[in-house]
């Protein structure tokens, strides 16, 4: 059994571990790994187990491996050179064994530990063993340090292998606190801690004689008795005494103090007299394998040290030393020597100091020097400066070299090598290190300690700015992190040597993720960040990131990484410009790979990172429903729930607005998101949400009255009656109370909406799914109005009808007071509050419907005569429709007696609706019965209200609606979008000119998707609005100029500029119908196309199976010329044509005969160019009088009145109660009948 140290000098194992548990593990290392080898018994079990784990076939060594082989021959031959060491001859023939046993065994030990393994031997435990017996060589070589930095090595491949194969009772002495087990990975997090300590000690330990060296005098050395041959390590320290004196030495402070021979001598007396231990003093001649601490009395004098640490003298020469203290350190680093009692600068400086403080040179004249090599390159310490600085001075007219410049020479040229291997190597281990040694040196203050630091910072510095090597670089900004993370003073520092952004970004776009760190620790100002350009690259960053499978919430780690950086980047880009630019950085995000790339860095990252993906996962929801679609699929939302729980505001915050904003999609999605959070909410989360009503002011108070109230509906009704009456309270007071216009907006636009649905792009479609309940079929009726999209899969959920029973059955429990505060709302000026008022009362409506005779009265005593001022003509569809909802809700059963109270104009505005939805011609067919014929009065007066003008374009050749925005083509090719608002003022939107001549006609698709354009250029144009603008999506070329042309389902219909009637499939292959007619005009409606022709016959085409019909046969007298249909229109299942005068049938009648039920005929000689129908009026421009539009009544065939444009009209649109004409000037005019 090998041999362990007694109790008393076993290392504790905790975190607080001082210097002296470092010096108890190199002893307790170094003393097992000498009674292995001293001891046969364990020495041949032990490499007998190792050839049997690794299944080495001892007869097959002698013969040369194949490279499959390498790896094990190798191990097996280092193995055996060791034990050639043991009973050396000469000294060199012992040195050259050890060395021929180092480099055999460090070629297993560089093989790759994770994945491959060498013939079916699993690459940990074969690298673990070569590092073990490494530590066997170091020892036997007499470097104790290193022996102890290969073992725990061995330790960090392998703890399984040590613990069970190789070195049971040492691991067991080393990393096991009694009755407590471990984990291999909290052995190697032990291990790795002592590694660091050790690594520490050697680096600043430079200059001390921990080297192989072949010319020591070696002595042979005593060993156990069942051992024959004598065992002596390479400096020539006996094994005997080393095991001896290792249970009695103390350890008090680290320190390495070289001495003479009749010193050391006088060391080890003392210490055997102690021990009543008899020794030869020959057999400690030059030890250096451990480094003792000296008895009180022992002062050797400075020169007569070999072994005086550069780092040490220069540490010790400008200023008195200072104790370190601990907890500034702790404060200061994560790093794993945090917890040192004292540093070790100070514990050697401290001996040092008393030691050799009378052959300490002058100060002052090292500290001027100094000053004069700072100020000689103006801040910029280099090597070479330091060099001149340490290695000469002038004294008098001659220039004398002194021993302790060349040693701080030699620490300048230590620290070279180092940082310069780190730059070039990434490996943990060589990073960390230079982390240490700048966090020790931080703690101190002075010339030389800055003079130090300045050297890492300077060399890291110019292989960033100058090296071509992506590996230096990104090593050197991997160091470079490390240190600003740990140390946030060097930030400053750094910033002061000037690095470079320009630098770090070119480095970020060449895929040196780093340099994303570092940016983000400099933090530059949004507009540096913005200049750099670096959002694709912080973008592929991202994107690149692994996936992992959950949220888990873990403490911040002491380093950032890559990704988590550029999340909190790019954060800053989306949201600290204004409008434009944050949409721009938006778009560039807006994808699948990058959404995925930011959810997996909060995965795995700590809560800052998560408030940052929050804060960017609602930007993006708020800028596109693609996003918040794939956000819905991907996330799970009960994490950011849990927030809420957070004494940070600004977590409550962020948390509230992310779940307002992920609540806003369709329903059904909605309340699966709910049912989640309430399922896996860990806490009461409406007791939390009811906290922050009560704490919380301004929008997030309304977030969470938003989220509590729907939370409440996943509840029975008579459970958690408080939190749903403080939220429906805190939403109405906002309403009526709010001296903030936002809040009031905020609050009505939540009520609009919380008992209806959104699209997965966020927009409000509660109005749009209420209107399409209400029986609004139209498609251009439904083009009338804005934002939405009627083919959007939302407005078919099933699951609104139930959501909003139950809700709106909550909110009228509340009484009378919700009708008030809801009154307030629908007279405010703000136009938006007012209508997201109306759209909350019209779906509370439908409940009401269904309520008691006194509910409905409640509800049109308070609200009725409001919602009344809604239908008036000039306002938009929406709200007229919205309107019709509310009052059809209201007045059902008993509640229609409350409509004898409307005034003429409300009762004309039902009319005039009475064509678009049900509801409006029921509610027109109920005042008809409930007043007498004669009170029936139509308002012939046209105000004009609008007109718009851009010049330079031409004559307005077309005008339609499509998504309650106004589209006018024009003859030089261009198309302008408008905007026409309830206060009938228009903006231009959108000027396109794609078409390279006259724009002539317009049609929207069947759908509701598309707008088409067809030109003169021959060319169909199609558009939709994407992400906000207005895109030509395809463009269909014809053989001809187009005239008109109409769209159903994926066929396109074309007049061409002679009169040909064409057909264009969905593969866009032309045909022609009609062949024998010259086709003037065409209207589709009901499944067929009625098309009127040159010789003045209509004609009629069964779309569904492309049958053709004849339903007016052309004139055939001699005397009268052919009368062109220049216009044919549908309205209410009549049909209406004209020519040299207009004629009316119904399309019943039509399968039939056709015969005309009403005809105006018009000027003699004259035609009729356009014209346009609504419920009252039909509105004609003849060609005789081409500058006014003639006003008719539909009902008597009246001429009321005449519209004048003022120059030739060129297009006519009727819609919504609004006549709009086009000019020859490029003027659109607009006349509303009041």
């Amino acid at each position: 059994m090998a041999y362990l140290p007694p109790p008393q000098n076993l290392i504790s194992c905790n975190e607080n571990s001082d210097l002296e548990s470092i010096q108890a593990v190199v002893v307790s290392i170094n003393d097992y790994i000498l009674s292995v080898v001293s001891d046969p018994e364990v020495w041949f079990p032990l490499k007998q187990q190792c050839i049997t784990i690794l299944s080495i076939e001892e007869e097959n060594t002698l013969f040369e491996f194949s490279s499959e082989h390498s790896a094990l021959s190798s191990l097996y031959w280092g193995i055996q050179s060791i034990e050639a060491s043991i009973q050396p001859e000469t000294s060199e023939e012992k040195m050259s064994c050890l060395r021929n046993s180092e480099r055999m065994l460090q070629m297993p030990a560089l093989l790759d530990e994770q994945g491959t393994t060498t013939l079916g031997v699993p690459n940990t435990i074969l690298v673990a063993f070569s590092y073990f017996y490494l530590s066997i060589v170091s020892c036997l070589q007499g470097d104790s340090l290193q022996t102890t930095l290969h073992f725990l090595q061995s330790v960090l491949v392998s703890p399984d292998v040590l613990r069970n194969e190789i070195a049971p009772e040492l691991c067991e002495c080393l990393f096991f606190t009694p009755g407590v087990s471990k984990s291999d990975e909290e052995i190697r997090e032990i291990a790795r801690k002592y590694k660091y300590r050790a690594t520490y000690y050697q680096v600043i330990s430079y200059g001390k004689s921990h080297q192989r060296s072949g010319e020591c005098t070696e002595k042979p050395l005593p060993r156990p008795k069942k051992y024959r041959p004598e065992i002596s390590t390479a400096n020539g320290d006996s094994v005997a005494e080393k095991l001896e004196l290792s249970g009695t030495c103390e350890y008090k402070n680290l320190q390495s103090v070289d001495v003479q021979e009749d010193e050391l001598n006088d060391i080890f007396n003392k210490l055997k007299a102690s021990r009543k231990i008899e020794k030869s003093a020959n057999n400690f001649e030059g030890s250096t394998c451990l480094d003792w601490n000296l008895p009180e009395d022992y002062n050797p004098e400075f020169g007569t040290c070999k072994r005086v640490m550069s780092l040490k003298d220069f540490l010790n020469d400008s200023q008195p030393i200072q104790q370190y203290n601990e907890e500034t350190l702790a404060k200061r680093s994560h790093s794993l020597i945090g917890h040192f009692n004292r540093s070790i600068i100070d514990i050697q400086a401290q001996q040092a100091y008393k030691t050799r403080s009378a052959h300490i040179e002058d100060v002052s004249s090292l500290r001027q020097l100094d000053l004069e090599e700072i100020s000689g390159h103006q801040g910029s310490i280099t090597f070479e400066g330091m060099r001149r600085n340490l290695q000469t001075v002038k004294l008098g007219d001659g220039v004398q070299t002194h021993s302790r410049r060349a040693r701080r020479m030699s620490l300048w040229e230590n620290l070279q090598s180092f940082i310069k291997e780190v730059l070039g190597n990434e490996d943990e281990k060589y990073l960390s290190e230079v982390t240490m040694i700048y966090q020790m040196l931080n703690g101190k203050q002075g010339v030389k300690y800055s003079m130090l630091k300045d050297v890492i910072l300077d060399q890291l510095l110019m292989a960033i700015s100058s090296s071509e090597e992506k590996t230096v670089i990104k090593a050197s900004m991997t160091a470079l992190t490390k240190i600003i993370s740990v140390n946030r003073t060097a930030i400053e520092e750094v910033k002061k040597k000037g690095l470079n952004l320009s630098h770090l970004a070119n480095a970020l776009k060449q895929n040196v993720q780093e340099a994303a760190i570092l940016i983000y620790l400099i933090k530059p100002s949004p507009t540096e960040i913005k200049s750099l350009e670096l959002l694709p690259a912080l973008v592929d960053v991202v994107a690149s990131t692994s996936s992992s499978s959950a949220y888990t919430f873990r403490p911040s780690p002491p380093l950032l990484t890559p990704p988590a950086a550029s999340l909190m980047i790019i954060e800053v880009l989306i949201t600290a410009f204004d409008h434009a630019t944050n949409t721009m950085h938006l778009a560039e995000i807006s994808s699948p790979s990058v959404l995925g790339g930011l959810l997996d860095v909060a995965k795995s990252g700590n809560s800052g990172e998560f408030i940052s993906l929050a804060r960017v996962l609602v930007k993006c929801m708020e800028f596109d429903g693609i996003n918040t679609k794939y956000i819905y699929q991907h996330t799970r939302v009960a994490p950011f729930a849990h927030l809420l729980q957070s004494k940070d505001r600004e977590e409550i915050f962020i948390a509230l607005q992310f779940l307002h904003e992920v609540l806003k999609i369709p329903r059904s999605s909605a309340i699966k998101i709910l049912q989640q959070i309430k399922k896996e909410g860990s806490f009461d989360i409406q007791e939390t949400l009811l906290q922050c009503i009560k704490q919380l002011q301004g929008d997030h108070k309304l977030f969470a009255a938003d989220i509590l109230l729907q939370l409440n509906v996943l509840e029975s009704p008579s459970e958690s009656k408080k939190f749903r009456n403080e939220a429906i309270r805190t939403l109405l007071e906002a309403v009526t109370y709010s001296e903030c216009s936002n809040m009031q907006l905020l609050s009505t636009l939540i009520l609009s909406n919380i008992g209806g649905t959104y699209s997965w792009k966020g927009e409000p479609y509660t109005a749009a799914w209420l209107m399409k309940r209400g029986g609004l079929t139209s498609m251009s009726h439904m083009n009338m109005i804005r934002n939405i999209n009627w083919s959007d899969e939302c407005l078919q959920d099933t699951g609104i009808d139930g959501w909003c029973c139950k809700i709106a059955r909550r909110i009228i429990e509340t009484g009378k007071a919700t009708f008030c505060g809801l009154q307030e709302g629908l007279k405010s000026k703000n136009k938006n509050v007012a209508k997201a008022c109306l759209v909350a009362i019209a779906w509370l409506s439908i409940e009401i419907s269904k309520g008691p005779n006194s509910l409905k009265y409640s509800a049109c005593e308070v609200l009725l005569e409001e919602i009344s001022q809604f239908l008036h003509p000039g306002l938009e569809l929406e709200e007229r429709l919205l309107a019709c909802i509310c009052i059809y809700n209201f007045s059902s059963g008993k509640g229609i007696h409350k409509l004898i109270n409307f005034s003429e104009g409300v009762r004309e505005s039902l009319r005039r609706l009475s064509n678009v939805t049900w509801m409006a011609d029921e509610l027109h067919k109920a005042t008809y019965y409930l007043f007498s014929k004669s009170d029936q009065r139509i308002s012939c007066v046209h105000t004009q209200t609008i007109e718009m003008h851009q010049s330079g374009s031409g004559a307005v050749t077309a005008l339609i609606y499509f998504k309650g925005l106004l589209f006018s083509g024009y003859s030089d090719g261009s198309v302008k979008v408008w905007n026409v608002d309830d206060k009938l003022s228009s903006t231009l939107l959108w000027n396109i000119k794609e078409h390279k001549s006259a724009v002539t006609c317009f049609s929207v698709s069947e759908t509701g998707e598309s707008v088409l354009s067809g030109s003169a250029d021959k060319t169909i144009r199609i558009w939709q609005i994407v992400k906000g603008k207005l895109e030509c999506v395809e463009v269909i070329k014809t053989k001809e100029s187009i005239r008109k042309l109409e769209a159903f389902g994926n066929m396109i219909f074309v007049i061409t500029k002679g009169h040909k009637m064409k057909m264009l499939d969905s593969s866009r292959t032309s045909q022609s119908i009609f062949k024998g007619k010259s086709v003037k005009s065409m209207v589709a409606a009901q499944g067929k196309m009625y098309i009127g022709c040159i010789d003045s016959s209509i004609q009629e085409l069964i779309l569904a199976n492309k049958r053709e019909k004849e339903i007016r046969a052309p004139t055939r007298s001699w005397r009268i010329q052919n009368k062109p249909i220049n216009s044919v229109v549908v309205y209410k299942d009549m049909l209406y044509s004209s020519s040299t005068h207009v004629e009316m049938s119904n399309i019943k009648d039509l399968r039939r005969s056709y015969e005309p039920q009403m005809s105006i005929s018009a000027e003699k000689g004259a035609s009729i160019v356009a014209m346009g129908v609504v419920e009252d009026f039909i509105y004609l421009n003849r060609s005789s009088s081409t500058n006014t539009i003639q006003v008719w009544l539909r009902r008597t065939q009246q001429k009321v009145g005449r519209l004048s444009a003022g120059s030739k009209i060129t297009s006519l649109l009727t819609g919504n109660d609004i006549v709009f004409c086009g000019t020859e000037a490029g003027v659109i005019k607009g006349w509303v009948p009041l």
